[in-house]
């Protein structure tokens, strides 16, 4: 008797999979505009940019047409886009501290652990990634950048906001793929 197959898929039409697809969109010109004025640089050119748009490029793919049938694929660009990200608390930190960078690190490996983990149907459900990415999301969001916002007394340039919006879409999109997985129904 044949065994059934089991585990995620995701369907490009769903609400979810259009406003991650849409927030993954987003973050690649965020992205570069965000490190325009580095773009000379080869290390900023590589791993603050190729890296998270090439990320952003491949989760799209797999959201239009890869993750119906190989969602296993998905880890690839979701590694991709995590080390584009440690790449940036590396080379571009904000004032962090070792603390951060830490957490920072064990966040990025739960993400990708949990993601695989996730995708080959060990951990059958979507929710732990779902909630994974809306918490810094939202931490992002209350904890580090409205406080800056409206404490700062000179302007904030531009461009922290753009790799800012980057990051903050790149989560928000994670989280929105996530919730479209679909149970794969033995039939």
């Amino acid at each position: 008797m044949k065994k059934e197959k089991q585990g995620f898929r995701i369907r490009a039409g769903y609400p979810a999979s259009i406003v991650s697809m849409l927030a993954f969109a987003f973050c690649i010109p965020m992205q570069i505009m965000g490190y325009a004025d580095r773009l000379g640089d080869p290390t900023v050119s590589v791993t603050l940019v190729f890296l998270p748009v090439l990320s952003a490029l491949l989760m799209i793919a797999v959201i239009m047409k890869i993750g119906q049938n190989a969602l296993w694929f998905s880890i690839f660009p979701v590694f991709i886009g995590v080390l584009g990200f440690a790449f940036k608390l590396m080379i571009d930190p904000r004032g962090t501290s070792l603390a951060h960078h830490a957490f920072a690190g064990v966040l990025y490996l739960a993400i990708v652990v949990l993601w695989a983990l996730t995708v080959s149907y060990v951990i059958k459900t979507k929710w732990v990634l779902t909630i994974l990415f809306l918490i810094p999301f939202f931490k992002h969001i209350f904890v580090d950048d409205l406080p800056v916002l409206l404490g700062a007394a000179a302007p904030i340039p531009v461009t922290m906001w753009l790799k800012e919006a980057s990051m903050l879409s790149f989560m928000l999109a994670l989280s929105f793929c996530a919730m479209s997985f679909e149970k794969i129904r033995p039939q």
